[in-house]
């Protein structure tokens, strides 16, 4: 009798256990079904993005009116640090072309649209290297030209220029892929002369 029993309860231990198992193996189904179906509407989304803003009347790239005349992102902006002048040296912005970078790592010329950001206030703007650790009057004028017609073979998408508004001519420099990814930041830019 205790063998019927023990067998008995070993069986229905077994039939509980692969019973879990397979509960626990639909419900993983399930959640990659979820996560799978939340990561294509956001690999859909990512892709919509990479088009530039552009007048959809003359297909050109969208500018914000008199970017060419009253403009403080215009000019020749010559990195300082090491990493800067390896890879960017001079950026040149002016009213329909940006360039930048070196023979050995890649040149970038590209016409571009901009979307002009909110100013960054408190010495602070979007993905600032080092912001700052106490309060601040200092603003920051943003903007992030995006490439157009497409991406520049180094990668680079999107560029965001922050010029801090107090006559210093600097500038902070930040890339973007066409995923939205930072992928430099060179916060160190002064203007030429």
């Amino acid at each position: 009798m205790r063998r019927s029993t023990g067998h008995a309860l070993l069986s229905a231990a077994l039939i509980a256990g692969v019973g879990s198992a397979i509960a626990y193996q639909a419900s993983g189904y399930v959640i990659g079904l979820i996560y799978g179906g939340a990561m294509r509407a956001y690999r859909l989304g990512a892709e919509s993005n990479k088009q530039p803003v552009t007048d959809q009347a003359s297909g050109e790239p969208d500018k914000p009116k008199d970017w060419a005349r009253d403009n403080f992102y215009l000019g020749r902006w010559k990195a300082n640090s090491t990493a800067g002048r390896a890879v960017v040296d001079v950026l040149s912005v002016e009213p329909n072309r940006i360039r930048w970078g070196t023979p050995a790592n890649g040149i970038c010329e590209s016409d571009y649209s901009v979307k002009i950001l909110p100013w960054g206030r408190n010495g602070a703007f979007p993905d600032q290297l080092v912001p700052p650790n106490e309060p601040s009057d200092l603003v920051f004028g943003v903007a992030r030209l995006i490439l157009f017609p497409k991406p520049c073979p180094t990668g680079d998408a999107v560029v965001q220029l922050a010029v801090p508004l107090d006559g210093s001519n600097r500038l902070a420099m930040n890339t973007y892929d066409s995923n939205g990814k930072l992928t430099d930041q060179y916060p160190d830019l002064t203007l030429l002369r």
